[in-house]
Protein backbone atom coordinates (compact mmCIF):
# COMPACT_ATOMS: atom_id res chain seq x y z
CA UNK A 1 0.00 0.00 0.00
CA UNK A 2 0.93 3.53 -0.89
CA UNK A 3 1.14 6.43 1.60
CA UNK A 4 -0.28 9.21 0.04
CA UNK A 5 2.63 11.87 -1.04
CA UNK A 6 3.25 13.55 -4.86
CA UNK A 7 5.50 10.93 -6.34
CA UNK A 8 3.71 7.94 -5.18
CA UNK A 9 0.34 10.01 -6.85
CA UNK A 10 2.37 9.89 -10.11
CA UNK A 11 3.38 6.26 -9.61
CA UNK A 12 -0.62 5.53 -9.46
CA UNK A 13 -1.12 7.31 -12.28
CA UNK A 14 1.58 6.15 -14.17
CA UNK A 15 0.95 2.56 -13.33
CA UNK A 16 -2.71 2.96 -14.17
CA UNK A 17 -1.86 4.27 -17.35
CA UNK A 18 0.54 1.39 -18.16
CA UNK A 19 -2.11 -1.26 -17.85
CA UNK A 20 -4.35 0.51 -19.20
CA UNK A 21 -2.47 0.66 -22.43
CA UNK A 22 -1.48 -2.40 -21.71
CA UNK A 23 -5.28 -3.81 -21.90
CA UNK A 24 -5.62 -1.54 -24.72
CA UNK A 25 -3.38 -2.96 -27.14
CA UNK A 26 -5.01 -5.98 -27.26
CA UNK A 27 -8.78 -4.86 -27.31
CA UNK A 28 -9.83 -5.18 -31.06
CA UNK A 29 -6.91 -5.50 -32.06
CA UNK A 30 -4.31 -2.65 -32.36
CA UNK A 31 -1.15 -4.12 -31.02
CA UNK A 32 -1.65 -6.93 -34.16
CA UNK A 33 -2.45 -4.58 -36.84
CA UNK A 34 0.25 -1.81 -35.29
CA UNK A 35 2.55 -4.40 -35.18
CA UNK A 36 2.32 -7.88 -35.81
CA UNK A 37 0.92 -7.49 -39.09
CA UNK A 38 3.67 -5.12 -40.61
CA UNK A 39 6.66 -7.43 -39.73
CA UNK A 40 8.27 -10.19 -41.17
CA UNK A 41 11.67 -10.90 -39.02
CA UNK A 42 11.81 -10.92 -35.44
CA UNK A 43 14.16 -7.63 -35.09
CA UNK A 44 11.24 -5.66 -37.26
CA UNK A 45 9.08 -7.10 -34.28
CA UNK A 46 11.17 -6.01 -31.60
CA UNK A 47 11.77 -2.65 -33.41
CA UNK A 48 8.01 -1.62 -34.02
CA UNK A 49 6.91 -3.04 -30.65
CA UNK A 50 9.76 -0.89 -29.00
CA UNK A 51 8.33 2.06 -31.27
CA UNK A 52 4.95 1.24 -30.04
CA UNK A 53 5.69 1.12 -26.64
CA UNK A 54 7.39 4.85 -26.87
CA UNK A 55 4.93 6.16 -28.93
CA UNK A 56 2.21 5.21 -25.89
CA UNK A 57 4.80 6.69 -23.51
CA UNK A 58 4.98 9.79 -24.92
CA UNK A 59 1.15 10.14 -25.44
CA UNK A 60 0.58 9.56 -22.07
CA UNK A 61 3.07 12.07 -20.89
CA UNK A 62 0.38 14.74 -20.37
CA UNK A 63 -1.90 12.81 -18.95
CA UNK A 64 0.93 11.54 -16.35
CA UNK A 65 1.61 14.92 -15.91
CA UNK A 66 -2.20 16.66 -15.12
CA UNK A 67 -3.61 14.04 -13.60
CA UNK A 68 -0.56 13.03 -11.08
CA UNK A 69 -0.95 16.59 -9.46
CA UNK A 70 -4.81 16.54 -9.32
CA UNK A 71 -4.99 12.75 -7.64
CA UNK A 72 -2.29 14.12 -5.14
CA UNK A 73 -4.77 17.12 -3.85
CA UNK A 74 -7.57 14.99 -3.86
CA UNK A 75 -5.63 11.96 -2.04
CA UNK A 76 -4.56 14.62 0.60
CA UNK A 77 -8.09 16.12 1.48
CA UNK A 78 -9.04 14.39 5.39
CA UNK A 79 -13.09 14.32 4.79
CA UNK A 80 -14.65 11.61 3.15
CA UNK A 81 -17.73 12.78 2.21
CA UNK A 82 -15.28 15.89 0.01
CA UNK A 83 -13.21 12.59 -1.00
CA UNK A 84 -15.75 10.91 -2.66
CA UNK A 85 -17.25 13.78 -4.04
CA UNK A 86 -13.60 15.21 -5.48
CA UNK A 87 -12.77 11.72 -6.73
CA UNK A 88 -16.15 10.96 -8.88
CA UNK A 89 -15.78 14.52 -10.21
CA UNK A 90 -11.91 13.33 -10.80
CA UNK A 91 -13.12 10.51 -13.04
CA UNK A 92 -15.66 12.10 -15.09
CA UNK A 93 -13.63 15.37 -16.00
CA UNK A 94 -10.69 12.44 -17.01
CA UNK A 95 -13.29 10.23 -18.79
CA UNK A 96 -14.43 13.34 -20.48
CA UNK A 97 -10.44 14.74 -21.35
CA UNK A 98 -9.36 11.21 -22.44
CA UNK A 99 -12.15 10.59 -24.57
CA UNK A 100 -12.16 14.14 -26.27
CA UNK A 101 -8.49 14.32 -26.79
CA UNK A 102 -7.20 10.67 -27.00
CA UNK A 103 -10.34 8.45 -28.03
CA UNK A 104 -13.16 10.93 -29.52
CA UNK A 105 -14.01 8.08 -31.92
CA UNK A 106 -14.24 5.15 -28.84
CA UNK A 107 -15.88 6.20 -25.61
CA UNK A 108 -15.83 2.74 -24.24
CA UNK A 109 -12.13 3.15 -23.75
CA UNK A 110 -12.74 6.51 -21.49
CA UNK A 111 -15.02 3.39 -19.35
CA UNK A 112 -11.80 1.00 -19.68
CA UNK A 113 -9.85 3.73 -17.92
CA UNK A 114 -12.22 4.86 -15.39
CA UNK A 115 -12.40 1.45 -14.22
CA UNK A 116 -8.92 0.60 -14.18
CA UNK A 117 -8.25 3.67 -12.44
CA UNK A 118 -10.97 3.35 -9.45
CA UNK A 119 -9.28 -0.42 -9.64
CA UNK A 120 -5.60 0.53 -8.71
CA UNK A 121 -6.45 3.45 -6.76
CA UNK A 122 -8.22 0.89 -4.52
CA UNK A 123 -5.26 -1.40 -4.54
CA UNK A 124 -2.54 1.62 -4.06
CA UNK A 125 -4.33 3.52 -1.45
CA UNK A 126 -6.63 1.21 0.45
CA UNK A 127 -5.36 2.07 3.72
CA UNK A 128 -5.56 5.94 3.38
CA UNK A 129 -8.93 5.74 1.73
CA UNK A 130 -10.43 3.92 4.41
CA UNK A 131 -8.95 6.08 7.13
CA UNK A 132 -10.82 8.86 5.39
CA UNK A 133 -14.19 7.68 6.68
CA UNK A 134 -12.67 6.08 10.33
CA UNK A 135 -11.09 9.06 11.72
CA UNK A 136 -13.56 11.66 12.77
Amino acid sequence: MFKISLVNSFLYVLIKYIIFFFILAFIGNRFKNTVMDKTEISSEMFKLTFGYILTVLLYSIPLILVFGFISYFILKMKRGLYFMLSIVLFFIVEYSFYTYFYSPSDKLSGLYNSVIGIIILWLLFYNAIRSKFTES
